[in-house]
């Protein structure tokens, strides 16, 4: 008989006794078993398994996170200034290197070394350019969106034609084309190969419409037209596809201002819709940045 007195092991969640002989039959088990194979009983989940349930753990949590965006990909929330900040940053950057040298030529590396911040930041942010591409679609779908609810109210063209409304209307839109019009040429490009990026701009099409027809909807000589498919909206297409034709063509071939631009378009759509001209004073529509 050994001197040594064998004491039994003990389950480390139940705290219950293991048999020595229990514990050492689990041993040699365990020497017997191929190096690198899974030991009996410890089943693996796959990745996709993982990712499942990770998911599932955290989407309660996520639902209380608040400020948390979709931006091109799922941000993380920007609850505190310096993370908001640091987006905003990213965007800025980002945007402006488009607007130097085109997105072909943006590298991730450069656009977080300008931006003072490391290329983990940015990949925390997003998943690549593609991505920051589409985040700012959203952002100028955005900015487009509030501009538009603040200027096609009905009650802000109470007695006047509805001329003023296509000219003020006109004038934004060809101000919003030219102050971002790499931007929405890159669009047009990813557009090609992904329509994803595209959806913020549809969707702030669909919405600047419903807006018209609501304006349109106080003047009895095109209520009848402010429908889908009907005159004001084939107008309104035809005026955006100009726009998206002059983004990717260079400017020097279409040599003529925003404002007169605007002005060409805005009596193309009221000669088309067969309603009296009025005068507009360019100046007095609110300004791009």
């Amino acid at each position: 008989m050994s001197p040594f007195r064998k004491v039994p092991a003990y389950c480390r969640q139940s705290r219950t006794p293991i048999p020595f002989r229990q514990k050492q039959n689990e041993g040699l088990e365990a020497l017997n078993t191929p190096l690198g194979a899974p030991r009996p009983g410890a089943t693996r989940r796959k990745p996709a398994e993982r990712a499942v349930a990770r998911t599932i753990e955290s989407d309660d949590a996520d639902s209380l996170r608040a400020g948390r965006r979709r931006l091109g990909v799922v941000l993380k929330p920007a609850a505190q200034a310096r993370s908001r900040n640091k987006l905003e940053r990213l965007l800025e950057v980002g945007l402006e290197m488009m607007n130097e040298i085109g997105f072909d030529r943006m590298r991730v590396v450069d656009i977080a070394e300008r931006a003072g911040c490391s290329t983990g930041a940015f990949y925390q942010r997003f998943a690549d350019k593609e991505a920051l591409l589409e985040a700012l679609a959203q952002r100028f779908a955005e900015k487009a969106w509030t501009l538009l609810d603040t200027m096609l109210i009905p009650e802000r063209f109470e007695g006047q034609p509805f001329a003023v409304v296509v000219r003020r209307m006109v004038v934004v839109m060809v101000r919003l084309a030219s102050a971002h019009a790499v931007l929405l040429r890159e669009v047009v490009r990813a557009s090609l190969r992904d329509m994803r990026t595209w959806t913020y701009f549809s969707a702030m099409r669909d919405h600047m419409m419903a807006r018209l027809f609501e304006v349109a909807g106080h003047y009895p000589e095109v209520t009848d037209k402010a429908a889908p498919g009907g005159p004001i909206e084939l107008a309104v297409q035809i005026i955006l596809s100009s726009l998206i034709s002059r983004s990717l063509a260079d400017q020097r071939i279409i040599a003529i201002s925003d404002d007169d631009y605007a002005a060409e378009l805005a009596t193309l759509m009221i000669r088309y819709l067969v309603i009296d001209d009025a005068p507009w004073d360019a100046a007095l529509s609110p300004t791009v940045d």
